[in-house]
C-alpha cells in the first residue's frame, strides 16, 4: 500500500481518542494490511510532521516511555474532507437513482400528490423558500402537473431569485415573515428553509393569515434538519446526518416542536416522513 493511501486509512480507523501505534497496527490486521511496525511508526511520524496527529509521552512502570498520538484539529478536517468525498459520491449515485425512479415510484411525485389531494383543481398554491434546491424544484413541478388549472407561487427575497425553469410558476417577492397574497387566499401554502425558532411564532401568524379556511399549511424539510440522532446511527442516519448537518444551537427546529407550535394555529397537524424528507402539514387555520 502506498504511503499516501496508508495516511488516508488511519485517519479513517483512529478514531477520536488516544491511540498507540500498536493499536493502529492491530486494526491494519484486522483489515488484511499487512505494514511492518517500523514502516508504520515512521508514517506516524510523518502525519504528525504534517499536522494531521499530535503526540506526547506517557510514563511507564515497567519499562520505557510510550508515545501516544491523537487526530489534530487540521487532521479531523482532513479526515472529514475524505468523509464529504465519500458521502457526495453515494450522495450524488443516489440521486440518479431517484431521478431515474419510474414516475410512480418518485419520491417527488409522492409528496406533491399527497399535498395536492383534495385541493380544489384551480387552488391557489405558493412555496415559500430560502433556496430553490432541486428537489424543491421537482416537487414544484410535480405539483404544477398535479394541478394544471392551479395558480402556484414561488416566493423568495428578490436578490436570492433563481430562474426555477418552470413555467406554470410565478415568482413573488416575499419572506416567511411577510407573504405577499391578501388574507385568505391560499388552498396550500408549502415552506421549506432555514426557519429561526424566535420569529416562528410571527411566522406562523402570517401563514395562518394568507391560508383559507379549509386550507393547508405544509413545512418541508430533510428529516435530518429535524431529527436529533443517537448513536449508534444506521448507515441512512448516518448519511442524512452528514449530508444536512443539523445547527448545534438553541435556533434548531425539531419534529415534536415544530408540530406543538402549529397546533397552536390550526385545527389538526399531521407528519409523513417520505423517505428523506418530512413533511408537517397543519389543516384548517384557527380562527
Amino acid at each position: 500500500m502506498r504511503t499516501i493511501e496508508l495516511k488516508t486509512v488511519i485517519l479513517k480507523i483512529a478514531g477520536k481518542d488516544e491511540f498507540y501505534g500498536y493499536e493502529i497496527h492491530k486494526k491494519l490486521q484486522q483489515r488484511k494490511i499487512e505494514v511492518g511496525i517500523g514502516r508504520l511508526y515512521s508514517v506516524l511520524s510523518e502525519m504528525k510532521d504534517d499536522g494531521f496527529l499530535k503526540d506526547r509521552w506517557e510514563k511507564s512502570q515497567s519499562g520505557p516511555k510510550r508515545r501516544i498520538y491523537r487526530i489534530s484539529k487540521k487532521g479531523e478536517m482532513k479526515r472529514d474532507e475524505i468523509l464529504g468525498e465519500a458521502i457526495k459520491t453515494v450522495h450524488e449515485f443516489y440521486t440518479e437513482y431517484l431521478n431515474n425512479l419510474p414516475p410512480e415510484l418518485s419520491v417527488f411525485n409522492f409528496v406533491s400528490k399527497m399535498l395536492a389531494e383534495n385541493l380544489p383543481k384551480n387552488a391557489n398554491m405558493a412555496y415559500a423558500a430560502t433556496r430553490f434546491s432541486e428537489p424543491v424544484k421537482k416537487i414544484m413541478s410535480s405539483l404544477a402537473n398535479e394541478l394544471p388549472m392551479g395558480q402556484l407561487y414561488a416566493i423568495h427575497e428578490r436578490e436570492n431569485r433563481v430562474d426555477l425553469g418552470i413555467s406554470a410558476v410565478t415568482p413573488v417577492d416575499g419572506t416567511f415573515e411577510d407573504i405577499p397574497m391578501k388574507d385568505k387566499y391560499l388552498d396550500l401554502l408549502m415552506v421549506s428553509g432555514n426557519i429561526k425558532k424566535d420569529c416562528l411564532d410571527s411566522c406562523l401568524r402570517e401563514w395562518q393569515r394568507v391560508i383559507s379556511k379549509s386550507g393547508i399549511l405544509a413545512i418541508l424539510s430533510p428529516t435530518a434538519l429535524l431529527t436529533i440522532y443517537r448513536d449508534p446511527l444506521g448507515i441512512e442516519e448516518f448519511i442524512e446526518q452528514r449530508e444536512h448537518p443539523r445547527p448545534e444551537s438553541e435556533d434548531s427546529l425539531d419534529i415534536s416542536f415544530l408540530r406543538g407550535e402549529i397546533e397552536k394555529y390550526f385545527e389538526r397537524v399531521e407528519v409523513n416522513e417520505i423517505v428523506h424528507i418530512t413533511v408537517i402539514r397543519g389543516f384548517n387555520p384557527l380562527s
